[in-house]
Formats: structure tokens, C-alpha cells, sequence
């Protein structure tokens, strides 16, 4: 102004030139213009990561109160025929903060342009929710834009104070929540240390409820901090997932917005047929596969057992929690599971190994000496089978060599030549002798024998 002073507020005109005419009419010199709705005069948004914090709070939206009594007032105007952008002028003026005051004169300005009062709502979506401008549309379509207010305003007032009965609510108790835990850690870190300090000088034998006291004392005093740093984790520990709803949509209590998961652990839930009851129980390995991992296997263990049977498809249900700190398994994956029951290492030959009398079993094992290799029928025991592999449970050792093919053309101290070996002595040019040999093609490996449900 002619003090040299700054001064801001709000101006109607039609354009930029008419606004800084406006003002030089006022003695007052325009040193910036921009639109109520936040662009420049004659150019664009000017939001960008450049902006302030204030230039931030000007741009803030009418809240749920505001948006109340607007509405409440605007119907009241309408009703009682004032025309439609005189009607938010007026209340712009007498508008509270600035940034409804913004609003509301952008709101005016598109109507006086011609535009729809639904139509200039919709520049503001964070103002105005989507349900909101559609029964304005409605009623500016159908000829009862007065009743569709007076309408809205009383489901705003009501929603207004269904908030208010629950923030009331939830306040007394959360205040007397926080202060009880304020009391209660001011007596354990500074009160509880002093007595602590008395007992011990004099002595006495404490009772355990005591010294248990006295530990968790003397824990928060060492531990405190890391203490509620790992609380402030653990409140903020997941994953935000999918938002399910839109911006300037309309949301009640108890509709969900978006979902936080903890991922770290995965809870795994199958079911099992009841025949395996007597030999199921927490502990127990697991080996999940998916699809989505062709390659991967993932263990874990078995948490808890369901304490009911399925009466109709006769099976238990069985939680396994598997370690996911990776990140690679989502909730709601489908995975193939198998339960290991008495696991073990033990020796295992191919069925082709074993000779059979009766109910007696051989192998052919190869021992080194002194004349060369030479098969040696063993009995052996069997344990359990997985796949094409016996487990051997007595009578062969992890890594002897045993004969795998042609075990008929073979007797107890027959010479043998090593596959490899007489592979090696072809490949020279050495011919074989004349005695009778057998190819060793399998050596007795350990792998891990165990029932697979």
C-alpha cells in the first residue's frame, strides 16, 4: 500500500488484468495475483516440491465441520431464493479460515462462469466427497437442489456427532491409560530401585513376587529406552497393502481403508486325516512348496493342532509357522505341504542292489585288497521307503560301495572292476581278463529316511 506495508486477502474479478486494476484503484501496488482454486493468474498449478510449508497449509481442504455447516447455511440461501454463486459468495466472505474462504470464492468464480454448482465442486474432490457431489447433481438435474442440502446437512450433523459420542468416548479412557502407565513405570524405575536398595541392606529372604519386581525394576532402568524403541517398532511393524477406498469417497466406521500385514512369520493352515492323530503333535517338521517358487522349499514347524475333527471330511486342521523374513510367501498362497515324522540319516541303495532269499536280503558290497576289488554278499536290514531308494538300517555304512546292476551274474568273492575305472582302461586301449567281473555303478549314499504324510 502507500505505507509500504503487505497485505493479502481475497478480490472477484473477471481476470487478472481486472483484479490488478481493482487494486491499483485501491492505491495499493500488486505484487502477485494467483486464482482462489491455486493456479497463477493465467498460467498453471503451482504445486510443486518448491512449495512452503504455509503456501501447504493455505492449500489445506474444508473439513468434515466446515463442509457441515456450509451446507447447513447453503441450503438455508437457496431456500430462500437467493441465486446460487451469491449464495457461496456471501458465505465466502463469511467464511472463518482462509483456506475455506479459498474454496468457496473458487467455487463461486466457476459458477459465475457458467458452470454447475456440482460441476465447480468437483475442482475440489478433498473437499468434497464423491457422494456429496453426486446428490448435488442429482438435485440440480431433478429441480430440488434446496431439499437435497437440507438433507445432506442433517446426515453430515449426524455423522458429525456419531465422531464426537466416539472421540468422547475413547478420550477418558486413553487418558487414564497412558497415566496409569506413566505411574507405573515413574514407581518401577525411580520408586522400586530406593526399596530395592533397603532390602538388600538388611538381608531378608524376599518373596518371589518381590525380587520378581525388583527385576523388572532394574530391567526398564538398563533397558528402558531400547524398551520402547522395540514398543514404537512393533506398533508400526507390517506391510501396507492395496488402499480400498478412493479419494473423496464417503467411508463409515468400521469400513476398511487398506490392510497392514506382518509378513515376517507365516502362519500356515492344512488339514490332515484323523488316522494320523496318534502320531501328530507340535514340533513337528514341515516342507511347503509353491508354485510361485518351483525351486524353493520352504521348513518350518508345527504351533498348534485344531481340538476338533472335521465330522464331515473326517480330517484335523494343523498350524505350521514358517520363517518369511525374506518376503518371498503372501498371506493367501497356495502351498502343497509335507509332514516329516521320526527323521533320520541312514544309508539307502536303489532296489536293483538287493538280492532276496526267502526273507533274508543281500547286497554285494565291494572291498578293496590286495588281488584288486571283490564282491561280498552282506544281509542287511531294510527300514523305509522313499521313491526308487530303500533305507539300509544295519549291515552297510554311509559311503561303501555297493553293486547296483547285474547282481544275478555275481557271487559271494567274485572279482568286480569299478565302472569308472574299466571305463578309464577302454578308453586306453587295455583289454580285460578272463575273469568273470561285474560293473559297480551306485555307491551307498545317506540321505534323510522318513514317513512323508
Amino acid at each position: 500500500d502507500a505505507r509500504g506495508r503487505k497485505s493479502k486477502g481475497l478480490i472477484t474479478a473477471d481476470s487478472e488484468y481486472a483484479a490488478r486494476r481493482e487494486l491499483r484503484g485501491r492505491a495499493m501496488a500488486p505484487l502477485s495475483v494467483q486464482t482462489a482454486d491455486g493456479r497463477k493468474a493465467g498460467g498453471h498449478a503451482s504445486g510443486g516440491s518448491g512449495a512452503s510449508l504455509m503456501a501447504r497449509l493455505r492449500r489445506a481442504d474444508l473439513s468434515s465441520r466446515e463442509l457441515m455447516l456450509v451446507t447447513r447455511q447453503l441450503a438455508s440461501l437457496i431456500g430462500a431464493g437467493m441465486p446460487v454463486a451469491e449464495s457461496v459468495g456471501l458465505l465466502a466472505r463469511q467464511g472463518g479460515r482462509h483456506h475455506m474462504r479459498r474454496v468457496l470464492m473458487a467455487v463461486r468464480a466457476r459458477v459465475s462462469e457458467g458452470e454447475t454448482l456440482s460441476a465447480a465442486l468437483d475442482a475440489f474432490p478433498k473437499s468434497f466427497p464423491a457422494v456429496y457431489r453426486a446428490m448435488v447433481a442429482a438435485g440440480e438435474t431433478a429441480g430440488g437442489l434446496e431439499q437435497v442440502l437440507e438433507r445432506l446437512a442433517d446426515y453430515l450433523e449426524k455423522e458429525q456427532a456419531v465422531k464426537n459420542r466416539i472421540t468422547g468416548a475413547l478420550v477418558y479412557p486413553g487418558v487414564l491409560s497412558v497415566v496409569a502407565a506413566g505411574v507405573v513405570i515413574m514407581l518401577m524405575t525411580f520408586v522400586v530401585p530406593r526399596i530395592a536398595e533397603q532390602f538388600t541392606g538388611m538381608g531378608m529372604d524376599l518373596p518371589a513376587l518381590t525380587r520378581f519386581m525388583i527385576a523388572v525394576s532394574g530391567g526398564l532402568q538398563v533397558s528402558g529406552v531400547w524398551l520402547l524403541a522395540g514398543l514404537g517398532g512393533l506398533a508400526l511393524a507390517g506391510t501396507v497393502g492395496l488402499r480400498e477406498v478412493s479419494p473423496g469417497e464417503l467411508v463409515r466406521p468400521g469400513d476398511p481403508i487398506a490392510r497392514l500385514d506382518d509378513t515376517r512369520i507365516i502362519k500356515l493352515d492344512f488339514t490332515v486325516p484323523e488316522r494320523f492323530l496318534s502320531v501328530l503333535e507340535a514340533g513337528m517338521q514341515v516342507e511347503a512348496a509353491t508354485s510361485a517358487f518351483p525351486d524353493a522349499v520352504f521348513r518350518g514347524e508345527i504351533t498348534q493342532i485344531d481340538t476338533r475333527v472335521d465330522p464331515i471330511t473326517r480330517a484335523v486342521t494343523v498350524r505350521a509357522e514358517i520363517d518369511n523374513r525374506d518376503g518371498r510367501l503372501r498371506p493367501g498362497q497356495l502351498m502343497t505341504v509335507q509332514v516329516r515324522r521320526d527323521v533320520r540319516e541312514s544309508p539307502a541303495v536303489p532296489g536293483s542292489a538287493l538280492l532276496r532269499y526267502g526273507d533274508d536280503v543281500y547286497v554285494f558290497v565291494v572291498r578293496e585288497g590286495e588281488r584288486g576289488s571283490r564282491a561280498v554278499q552282506r544281509e542287511v536290514e531294510l527300514g523305509r521307503q522313499s521313491g526308487d531308494l530303500l533305507e539300509v538300517r544295519a549291515g552297510l555304512a554311509p559311503g561303501e560301495l555297493v553293486v547296483a546292476e547285474g547282481i544275478h551274474r555275481v557271487r559271494d568273492g567274485a572279482p568286480v572292476v569299478i565302472a569308472e575305472r574299466l571305463n578309464a582302461a577302454a578308453a586306453e586301449g587295455e583289454g580285460g581278463g578272463g575273469e568273470r567281473s561285474a560293473e559297480v555303478s551306485a555307491r551307498a549314499g545317506t540321505q534323510a529316511a522318513g514317513g512323508q504324510e
